[in-house]
């Protein structure tokens, strides 16, 4: 039996879930395959279950010093095992309403592997669906690290981490790009002794430099222990050999270097690719002009919010043909943990050879910040002509103030509108007023340098 539909998604992650609330959205019968469970990655092995596990870690670490604040709390303790209750507990709620919502919408969903069987044809078990457009939305998976095989107990990958119910006293970490940063700060506020390879010459490479730097004075403070441009040469047995000749002692290690595209099944047809990555127009389009990739699997940029982003727009362009405004320098990239990292625009780096201002204002300045004893990090406004063009920020509320940054940068609002705004006053929001305020040398809460 063959059903007819306007839109088939491959994937219920971020990207294609978002997809097909749109599509219905906008009229359109839409069928959606997912072989797991709707959520993807983000939901399922990612963000979500992290995020719990990693609030559980900032609450316990904050209890530890309640005495700063005059609260007396005595032999703090925690159970991982029930850490890890809560977060699948919290994990199968929002599946449970996610597939409600979908299907409030009128999105038939299919609970099997789906394959593309021609340009308009996709096959699940014994059944096929004639859909007028395709879009793929499949995800990505952990890489897999040459001569290292994960084993799911002593070496693990960032999928199999999420599914032991115990955490050991020694754990390293391969890899410090936001995956390896939060794991680092969990185990670390749990207690754990931790240490982090990475092959580049900075931690958290993707990252602006001043960033950088502060992680690794975070680090030092947490004594979380980390060695540049190293690789791992060997493991034997519970000893990790690196190429700057020290040995690890671990009781774990976890695998993070980054996430390759999980491709769907396709027959009859050939889709052209970018190396790992199925190749797209700027409107997410195959060169099969009715099939479209978006999130992971396109390799513009790995995030759940882009993901969504481009879902929103690839429908938008097949219903009503509007263009999509996709820029991976206006996606905000945000790492989880205490303080908070965030970044969108462009890097000092990125703009070498081009005339710009830099502004970069202490969160230490901020009363709210003084009132929270959480005074390490600062915020960093770069610009060109009078324009926001880029934002480095580490703070507490990071994920939120961004966001602040991203709406600039995407609206191209001048410094002189922005500093119109009324900022609330004890807040962090108060730091990116300043922070812009600091471009013209005019911040009202910085000792003045006389010259």
């Amino acid at each position: 039996m063959t059903e007819n539909f306007d839109i088939g998604i491959i994937g219920a992650g971020p990207g294609g879930y978002s997809a097909a609330i749109r599509a219905a959205q906008r009229g359109k019968r839409v069928v959606m395959f997912e072989k797991d469970c709707p959520g993807g990655v983000c939901l399922n092995r990612g963000c979500i279950p992290t995020k719990v596990i990693l609030h559980c870690a900032d609450f316990y670490k904050n209890l530890k010093k309640a005495e700063k604040f005059g609260i007396n709390i005595e032999n703090a303790s925690y159970s991982y095992e029930k850490i890890f209750e809560r977060k699948n507990n919290v994990t199968q709620k929002i599946k449970t309403n996610l597939r409600k919502l979908i299907l409030s919408h009128d999105v038939v969903i299919v609970d099997e592997e789906a394959r593309i069987t021609g340009k308009n044809e996709i096959t699940a078990g014994e059944n096929k669906y004639e859909c007028e457009n395709i879009i793929i939305a499949t995800g990505a998976k952990p890489a897999k690290i040459a001569n290292f095989e994960t084993d799911g107990k002593f070496i693990v990958n960032s999928d199999e981490l999420l599914e032991l119910d115990k955490i050991p006293d020694n754990i390293l970490i391969a890899g410090s790009g936001a995956i390896g940063i939060e794991w680092a700060r969990i185990f670390s506020g749990l207690g754990k002794n931790v240490t982090i390879i990475e092959i580049a010459p900075t931690l958290l490479p993707a990252a602006d430099a001043e960033i950088s730097a502060r992680v690794e004075r975070l680090f030092k403070k947490d004594k979380i222990r980390f060695f540049k441009s190293t690789s791992i040469t060997k493991i034997e047995k519970n000893q990790v050999f690196l190429d700057n000749e020290n040995v690890i002692e671990a009781d774990l290690v976890l695998f993070a270097a980054g996430r390759v595209p999980v491709l769907p099944k396709i027959e009859n047809i050939e889709l052209e690719m970018d190396g790992k990555f199925i190749k797209t127009d700027e409107n997410f389009r195959t060169n099969i002009k009715n099939i479209f990739a978006i999130g992971d699997v396109n390799g513009k940029i790995q995030l759940a919010h882009a993901a969504t982003h481009q879902a929103l727009g690839a429908v938008d362009f097949i219903t009503r043909n509007d263009p999509i405004h996709f820029d991976v320098l206006k996606i905000p990239s945000v790492v989880y943990g205490n303080p908070e990292i965030a970044w969108v625009g462009k890097t000092e780096k990125q703009l070498g050879g081009i005339d710009y201002r830099v502004s970069c204002f202490p969160v230490a300045a901020l009363g709210k910040a003084q009132a929270d004893d959480e005074i390490d990090g600062f915020i960093k406004v770069l610009s060109v002509d009078g324009k926001i063009a880029g934002a480095h920020i580490v703070s507490p509320e990071a994920s939120a103030l961004i966001q602040q940054f991203a709406l600039m940068i995407d609206n191209e609002i001048s410094e002189e509108n922005i500093l119109k705004t009324t900022f609330a006053h004890p807040t962090y929001s108060e730091g990116v007023f300043e922070a812009i305020l600091g471009l013209g040398d005019l911040s009202l809460s910085m000792l003045k340098v006389k010259k």
